[in-house]
């Protein structure tokens, strides 16, 4: 009977280990900050989350949203739960990774239960915490925190000064909440590495719990950075859409709008396709220009360039709390001392814009001061303390592809998939040959892209019969002009799959 039950208990070990979860993740820390590394699809990057930072999102969410956003009041706060389910529409793949980081959570141990609500956390509580600065228009919720921030991206003219630049894009943005212990002391980068083909790698600027992109830099150099707005009028509260998860759908999709770029113009799209309930100030960037994306629940989406200023001089866009073109504009002081600023002195410098940022924008309760520089692949990034705003502190310099960079253990498994399309050679000199086979008949898009998302020629667009196929390229734009040398992408479509790759062009 011994001898049974412990064959019987050997199984099921076996077969336990066998269904665990794989936790697809690591973290480290650089200059004393976090950083979450999670790879695979939705379920799986929730679960390595709530497995690695399942405790910070616990303690972020007695102390901070449960405490100071709702008051501790589980009255408040179910009446909010209900009217959110009833009325936010929330994609499935964001659903699933929030029951992944619950999932994740049990799995490293963390009790869920929460004393003033009574029971167990649960996927719908990580949801509504994605929705927070949308529920910020409920006039029930707490008005004392603060929802700030400011931002300024220079380019083209302005930036010609500068060697570094030579007229690419510098992206300054101040993300200014109110300094809560609970924040203060669980400032996180998330890597996020999708495995999704229709998916694209990007870095969130964040605290635990919130997988939006409050502060979002895909590999592509597009960046989304999300303000509140000034003006939370509400017309209509069915089918909503977290502002947050909008500017992610933007951020981490790869070519959102499909119009063969991957740009500021993907992230307008994403935002205004929704319906929002409070005012939000999106600035989104990448290496050759800007926009401002004004949205609120009255008169929806309202997108502006650097050609509709007033006060600030071309070639720079500058984002505060208050909208521009959406409702007629009032005064503000971070505005206007910027405008100020680059009126004396309209040449940019990287450092510069740094400096004016905090100089005009800066306030106490400035949490994260981020730049972007896209064409160096340079990210700055500093985090207040109890005592310093963040644009008053020395920053951390990241290189995107540094942070890219999977664990040695995971590159095989992860990158060296088999792919659909076969590149030969690559790297390759002057023509590189890009195979495929098709079981059925279907139509065939296949095109190279530069790394900005530009598209650089399209090399199929048409129906294409069953067996093998095999398509070139000749180095040459659509032009017939060739290319530098550098990293390129290929993206493969069909009505039923979708990949993309890297093409090394050397010369």
């Amino acid at each position: 009977m011994k001898k049974i039950l412990l064959v019987f208990i050997v199984t099921f070990i076996f077969v336990a280990l066998l269904q665990a979860q794989e936790i697809k993740g690591d973290t480290l820390s650089v200059e004393g900050k976090k950083i979450l590394k999670v790879w695979g699809d939705h379920y799986e990057r929730g679960y390595a989350t709530g497995y690695f930072v399942g405790d910070k999102i616990k303690y972020l969410s007695e102390e901070y949203f449960i405490s100071s956003f709702f008051m501790n009041s589980p009255g408040l706060y179910n009446s909010t739960m209900t009217f959110f389910q009833d009325n936010f529409d929330i994609e499935e793949k964001y659903i699933q990774e929030a029951q992944g980081i619950i999932d994740g959570m049990i799995e490293a141990g963390i009790d869920l239960f929460d004393n003033v609500l009574q029971r167990d956390m649960d996927a719908d509580d990580i949801l509504m915490t994605n929705a927070l600065v949308d529920l910020a228009a409920f006039a029930d919720l707490n008005g004392d925190l603060e929802f700030g921030c400011s931002s300024i991206s220079s380019w083209n003219e302005s930036t010609l000064l500068d060697p570094e630049l030579n007229g690419s894009l510098v992206h300054t943005r101040n993300m200014d909440w109110t300094p809560h212990p609970a924040l203060m002391e669980n400032h996180l980068l998330v890597v996020q590495v999708p495995s999704e083909t229709s998916e694209v790698n990007w870095i969130s600027f964040t605290f635990p719990g919130f997988f939006g992109s409050l502060s979002g830099i895909n590999e592509y150099g597009l960046c989304g950075f999300m303000n509140m707005g000034n003006n939370d009028f509400t017309t209509n509260t069915t089918d909503l859409h977290p502002v947050l998860l909008s500017v992610r759908n933007g951020i981490e999709s790869y070519d959102f709008n499909g119009d063969y770029e991957i740009n500021a113009d993907d992230v307008a799209d994403a935002v205004s396709e929704n319906n929002h309930l409070s005012g939000s100030i999106i600035h989104s960037a990448n290496d050759s220009y800007a926009l401002v994306i004004e949205t609120n629940n009255e008169n929806g989406t309202e997108v502006r360039d650097d050609t509709e200023n007033t006060a600030i001089p071309a070639n720079h866009l500058v984002a505060t709390n208050h909208f521009r073109k959406l409702y007629s504009p009032v005064y503000c002081y971070r505005y206007n001392n910027i405008a100020d600023s680059l009126s004396a002195n309209s040449n940019m410098t990287i450092k510069r814009s740094w400096d004016v940022l905090g100089a005009a924008a800066g306030v106490a309760h400035n949490l994260h001061t981020i730049e972007f520089i896209p064409s160096l692949n340079q990210i700055k990034w500093s985090t207040a303390t109890i005592d310093s705003a963040a644009y008053l502190r020395e920053p951390t310099v990241f290189n995107m592809d540094d942070l890219f960079e999977l664990p040695t253990s995971v590159k095989e498994e992860y990158y060296l998939k088999p792919s659909i399309v076969k590149s030969f050679p690559n790297p390759f000199f002057n023509s590189v040959s890009l195979s495929f086979f098709l079981s059925d008949p279907v139509y065939v898009e296949l095109s190279v892209y530069n790394v900005k998302g530009q598209i650089i020629r399209r090399l199929s667009n048409e129906d294409m019969g069953i067996g093998e196929h095999t398509l070139f390229w000749d180095g040459k734009d659509k032009s017939g002009d060739s290319v530098v040398s550098g990293i390129y992408f290929y993206k493969y479509i069909t009505d039923e799959v979708q990949e993309t790759g890297r093409l090394l062009l050397v010369k």
